[in-house]
């Protein structure tokens, strides 16, 4: 799958306790962020089709 880079703002204490946990996991912040992006789009389908069956 092809990657595209894009630069974000995190609050940086925010990413550092981000850190502090995904360590101890072995997550890294790329790969939790396209995690819950794709949660955030299946979520966002739901609702939408939700809708369009109520219509």
């Amino acid at each position: 799958m092809a990657t595209k880079r894009v630069n974000i703002t995190v609050d940086p204490i925010l990413l550092d306790e981000f850190y502090k946990y995904a360590a101890k996991k072995r997550i890294k912040f790329s790969t939790w962020i396209n995690v819950k992006m794709q949660e955030f789009i299946e979520e966002e389908q739901m609702i939408e089709e939700l809708k369009q069956k109520r219509s």
